[in-house]
């Protein structure tokens, strides 16, 4: 089935804790490289400085209540960069670099409401696609930012 291309949604799509998680492409402002330095400090500031902007970090780790990787050596080596409504920005760290998915809409599905209080990692997404590749289905779940920023 071929899908019009001007009707497919681009996402970045990154791991965090073996689920695969995906912000639309319109609200990633960029992915920044982040030295091995600045990857230890991060999650105890909480902050980062990047020329005049100051980024607040989102470790979706804690936030989702999942175990961070067991090997503390793996430190996180990138940040998404996003912003919400407000325009504030937001840093998510991830530890290989994201990659660009498109999406057709109707891949898109709403996660009901009452899967939102069973599981952690549940509460901070609002959409799952399941996408199939060369017998390989991948499920993506699309990030809820509004819901995770009102939370932190």
């Amino acid at each position: 089935m071929q899908h019009d291309e001007s009707q497919l949604n681009k996402f970045i799509v990154f791991t965090i804790a073996d689920y695969l998680l995906a912000l639309p492409m319109s609200d990633v402002v960029k992915v920044v490289n982040v030295s091995p330095a600045d990857s230890k400090r991060l999650p105890k500031i909480g902050l980062l400085q990047i020329g005049k902007y100051i980024i607040k970090i989102l470790d979706l780790h804690q936030h989702s209540s999942l175990d961070a990787l067991p090997d503390s050596s793996d430190h996180p080596s990138f940040l998404v960069v996003t912003h919400d409504s407000q325009r504030e920005l937001y840093g998510i760290l991830v530890n290989e670099p994201p990659d660009i998915v498109e999406l057709p809409p109707e891949a898109m599905r709403s996660l009901p409401k009452s899967s939102h209080h069973s599981n952690p990692m549940t509460e901070m997404v609002s959409h799952v696609a399941v996408l199939s590749q060369q017998e390989v289905i991948k499920t993506i779940f699309l990030l809820d930012l509004k819901r995770i920023t009102e939370t932190v």
